[in-house]
């Protein structure tokens, strides 16, 4: 049976039970209500790729504002269901409503849990609390190593060992399933439809209560398909340019994401860093990246500041393979730049906080798509944001 029927069959199961045991559903509520102001309007500055619209020179509603449900449902001591969905703005500009995650989880209550349904990528820190903004300290987290990645669920298995040694404790998770999503290509203004097969992943975090370290490797075969994708690659084929398309066309690609992170939480003192490193043999191109926040806890008030940097392993925006279209295809994949940002959080209260953050953001080389330009100009972005996130 494919993977991508099963988290239907627990969806159907969940919804099914839950008739049943209405009143042991434990069901939260979360969300953001954001504010984004970007200054200079050569820019359409956005949240992630998945957004068209943002700021661009006035104040933009749509970028961190969703709203999310969380729910789980205790079948006995060892099983139970858990799903997660979130509303907000979409590629289209549309109001959409999806499924971050859902799954059956066997808990043994010893060392070992195993999910099976829709699940978390486990590439970064706070990739379980993603859409959770309560959870975390900054709005958003640096495009420059979250970015990286355009998918953060799969449809399969997850198995979770822990232990601890003396004083010290470490997670062994590991992962496999496939997923199915549209990617869109804001060069040519069209989605793609992505495949990813044979996904499996490994991740490994230890430490302390104060001091944890994190590693992470992720491998995966992945094919992205669209009209004008077949198009430029048929064109070339036709032409007998059989070496460009095995280079770029992005047809069953073996692709590699490295993470590894570093989380200190001691006597007020918040230090986070990670950096990440993708690898994909085809017209989407290698890339690597990292931050750094350090932040101080004045109880409900916690200043932070990041810097964070991601570069090409090639330049992409001096590609010139002779064909136009595929050039401006490939000089569309620089995500090359770097960031400041300062901000603060105010805890309101068990279940409000408030946050403000400063960013200031320099573009390295023309093109790409982190934020969408309308000039071959570089410029500078500097941009302010608010947010109210909400648990209950």
């Amino acid at each position: 049976m494919k993977l991508k029927y099963l988290f239907s069959i627990i969806t159907v199961f969940f919804s099914a039970t839950t008739l049943l045991y209405t009143s042991e559903v434990d069901i939260k509520t979360f969300g953001t209500i954001g504010t984004v102001y970007n200054s200079n309007s050569n820019y359409i500055y956005r949240k992630d790729i998945f957004q068209k619209d943002g700021s661009s020179g006035d104040l933009s509603f749509k970028t961190d504002t969703l709203l999310g449900l969380q729910a789980s449902l205790t079948l006995n001591e060892n099983f139970s269901l858990l799903a997660q969905g979130i509303v907000n703005n979409n590629y289209h500009d549309e109001v959409e409503t999806s499924i971050d995650w859902g799954y059956l989880k066997y808990d043994s209550g010893e060392n070992i849990v195993i999910k099976i349904g829709r699940i978390r990528t486990p590439y970064y820190k706070n990739s379980e609390n993603l859409n959770v903004g309560y959870s975390n300290l900054m709005i958003r987290e640096s495009v420059e190593v979250y970015g990286q990645v355009p998918f953060s669920s799969y449809n399969g298995i997850e198995v979770i060992y822990s232990n601890i040694i003396d004083k010290y404790f470490y997670t062994l998770q590991a992962n496999y399933g496939e997923e199915g999503l549209n990617v869109p290509l804001h060069s040519i203004n069209q989605e793609a439809k992505v495949e990813i097969d044979n996904l499996y992943a490994i991740n490994l975090t230890f430490g302390t209560t104060a001091l944890q370290a994190r590693f992470t490797y992720l491998n995966a075969d992945i094919t992205a398909s669209s009209a004008s994708l077949e198009q430029l690659f048929g064109g070339l084929r036709t032409s007998g340019l059989n070496t460009l398309v095995d280079r770029y066309e992005f047809k069953d690609k073996n692709s590699e994401y490295l993470g590894i992170g570093l989380f200190l939480d001691y006597n007020n003192i918040l230090f986070s860093t990670e950096y990440g490193r993708r690898k994909i043999s085809s017209f989407f191109a290698d890339i690597h990246g990292y931050y750094t926040t350090l932040g101080y806890s004045f109880d409900k008030f916690i200043p932070f500041v990041t810097y964070a940097k991601s570069e090409m392993d090639t330049t992409t925006y001096d590609a010139n393979t002779g064909v136009a279209s595929l050039d401006t295809l490939l000089r569309a994949q620089n995500l090359a730049q770097s960031s400041k940002t300062v901000g603060l959080k105010y805890f309101i209260n068990e279940n409000f906080d408030l946050k403000v953050q400063y960013e200031n953001i320099v573009p390295k080389g023309p093109d790409g798509s982190y934020h969408l330009r309308s000039t071959k100009e570089l410029q500078e972005l500097n941009v302010l944001s608010f947010a109210l996130d909400f648990i209950f």
